[in-house]
């Protein structure tokens, strides 16, 4: 998978880890320079796309999520053009150990952050939208006297798209060209995304890429919380073209405010409508909720409302032994202390006591903190058909007896507390602890990370603290600890 990113500002603490996730837990479900996807596969590019967006944020987090990633044999390189109208910089990032038939290439665009972003935005003027060529855009959109009933788009959005991708860059190259060499010369689907000015950008991008004659059927769209691009024409000549998905959240009054300024604004594309998460004290436009909304939706599609390991470890059949799927493992039952499978890891369930008030996100909180767990081992076991005692002892001593039985000779445990803050009693401090234990009950590694829900909701507090869990994992790995 390719992430095409740009810079931007905001808070992401999750990204690494969660492409891992997402790419494990269901595989490509389109071939490479075609799209067919059905809900599953929507919701799982739309969470992959909501990700990126807020990848792309500009903070010292993000830097080291790139570091991370790095490491995981992510390759970066950045493009930057500026102008007097705009300022941009992308990324391209490479997974080379990606299968070249299994490649995704994603180009994200990110949200206003700079105050040259803000500029963009104020430019409600329209332009005529035209041409085939970069040199014919521009003739197009310097026409003055327009006809109301031609195709037109908002002025800042078609600078910035301008300047981003069809300005030739420091090394003579446009944006755009790079891009159609992925499609043109590697045969790939490009899936454009971006989150609010992204967003729209990411339309006419895709507009603007079919004019200079990229297939349609190459390109996808993927916004959130996207304002509108052009008027009435516009929408009229690019709804039947453009695959675009447009994903906005009740409250979220980006979406809409250009109709409200300016006359004659409209919007294409399929509309897909999330309301924001009760638990998260971001405004409803933020990426934050969006993310967290792209979570929730894809698992409630992947798993069609079976929230739990073993509905996850049931699509996860190569990481299961002989048995081949959580439903065959819970059929195996070893006698009590007699033979092992060694290196097959027990995943006990995930222990969890959080406030009332963030409860309805324990279900999802569970599955993530899971889901990531289980992505750490190449061979695992899981069955939830127990309850875990309360007392610590009771619960060790009956995680491992299941392990046992279970024909495993590991056995990793995740617990996850909430806490309210005592000044502000609707913010929590959140709390993962994983250990992983032989059989016998000796502990062989155990990390404690918490987090808050100040700047990210419950659930990408937990995926956080998972992401910092499994860092340790993989260093006990390394030493010989723990089994890959």
């Amino acid at each position: 998978m390719r992430f095409f990113g740009v810079i931007g500002s905001a808070v992401l603490q999750v990204a690494f880890c969660v492409v891992c996730c997402v790419v494990l837990l269901m595989g490509n479900v389109a071939a490479a320079g075609a799209r067919s996807l059905d809900s599953a596969g929507q919701a799982r590019m739309a969470y992959i796309c909501a990700l990126a967006d807020m990848a792309v944020y500009d903070s010292d987090l993000n830097e080291a999520v790139r570091q991370e990633m790095g490491k995981l044999g992510w390759q970066f390189k950045d493009y930057r053009n500026a102008d007097n109208r705009a300022h941009t910089t992308f990324y391209t990032l490479e997974n080379t150990a990606a299968d070249e038939n299994c490649r995704e290439t994603l180009v994200v665009i990110p949200g206003t952050e700079k105050l040259k972003d803000v500029e963009v935005d104020l430019r409600f003027g329209k332009v005529l939208f035209g041409g085939r060529t970069p040199q014919e855009f521009r003739q197009f959109a310097e026409v003055e006297k327009v006809d109301a009933n031609q195709p037109m788009v908002h002025q800042g959005f078609n600078d910035y798209t301008m300047t981003a991708f069809f300005t030739p860059d420091g090394e003579g190259v446009m944006g755009a060209d790079r891009l159609k060499g992925f499609i043109d010369e590697e045969g790939e689907h490009l899936y454009l995304t971006g989150h609010s000015l992204g967003g729209a950008v990411a339309t006419l991008l895709a507009a603007r890429l079919i004019s200079m004659g990229v297939e349609p059927d190459r390109l996808s769209v993927f916004t959130f919380g996207a304002p509108t691009v052009g008027n009435t024409a516009f929408a009229e000549e690019q709804g039947y073209r453009i695959d675009l998905s447009r994903y906005t959240m009740g409250g979220d009054v980006v979406k809409n405010a250009l109709q409200a300024l300016k006359a004659d604004y409209v919007h294409f594309g399929t509309e897909y409508r999330w309301q924001k998460n009760e638990n998260s004290h971001k405004y409803n436009h933020a990426i934050e909720g969006y993310l967290d909304a792209a979570i929730r939706n894809y698992y409630d599609e992947v798993l069609q409302g079976d929230l739990s390991l073993a509905g996850l470890a049931a699509r996860k059949p190569e990481l299961l032994a002989e048995a081949g799927s959580a439903e065959g493992a819970a059929k195996v039952r070893l006698p009590w202390r007699r033979s092992f499978d060694e290196g097959r890891v027990y995943i006990a369930p995930v222990a969890i006591d959080v406030p009332e008030y963030i409860a309805n996100d324990s279900a999802y909180m569970k599955v993530v903190a899971g889901d990531i767990l289980m992505s750490q081992f190449s061979r695992i076991r899981v069955d939830e058909s127990f309850a875990l005692p309360d007392a610590a002892e009771e619960t060790l001593f009956a995680a491992c007896r299941r392990a046992e039985e279970n024909g495993c000779d590991r056995v990793a445990m995740v617990s996850i507390t909430g806490r309210a803050d005592k000044e502000n009693p609707k913010l929590y401090r959140l709390m993962t602890s994983v250990a992983v234990y032989s059989t016998t009950g000796e502990q062989l590694m155990s990390t404690m990370t918490s987090n808050t829900t100040k700047e990210i909701t419950p659930i990408e507090a937990v995926m956080y603290d998972m992401t910092r869990a499994a860092d340790d994992i993989r260093a006990a790995q390394k030493q010989g600890i723990l089994p890959e």
